[in-house]
């Protein structure tokens, strides 16, 4: 039995649904591995960045570089990238690539529970097959923790 999704405040929507559909075209997705390597180098170059008087960090600075490096990670945030786009030929979108390289799923089973819409996608058996190639090789990838 299917019961009806909650739009209220109490009740998050899924992804497909809570996403703004007004996006601007030159928003980009991040991987928690991509943010994480920006914001260190942005950490590495601290020293020059307070001293110059035009420039302001945020207080939130640190928690943000602190959240994108926490639990299981990938060591090479352009090879995991590589791995995951060709799912897009497949129907799946950026925002999704970045959520299945965030919650770092072992299964395809634990991809379409997280993301259920790809159960409606004409191509899901193709796409079970190419998760699949892909998780093995994102497992590869996984840092250890």
């Amino acid at each position: 039995m299917r019961m009806p999704l909650a739009k209220t405040r109490n009740f998050p929507l899924p992804v497909s649904e809570s996403v703004p559909l007004g996006l601007s075209e030159n928003t980009t997705c991040l991987m928690d591995c991509e943010a994480a390597e920006i914001l260190q180098g942005i950490q590495d170059h601290m020293v020059e960045l307070s001293a110059d008087a035009e420039i302001k960090i945020p207080i939130s600075f640190d928690r943000g570089l602190i959240y994108a490096k926490r639990g299981e990670g990938y060591t090479d945030p352009h090879t995991v990238r590589k791995i995951l786009e060709p799912l897009q030929r497949l129907g799946v979108s950026d925002g999704e690539i970045c959520l299945i390289a965030n919650v770092c799923p072992e299964s395809v089973e634990e991809v379409f529970a997280l993301l259920p819409s790809f159960k409606k996608l004409k191509k899901a058996e193709i796409l079970k097959e190419a998760l699949k190639k892909a998780l093995d090789e994102l497992a590869k990838q996984k840092t250890s923790v």
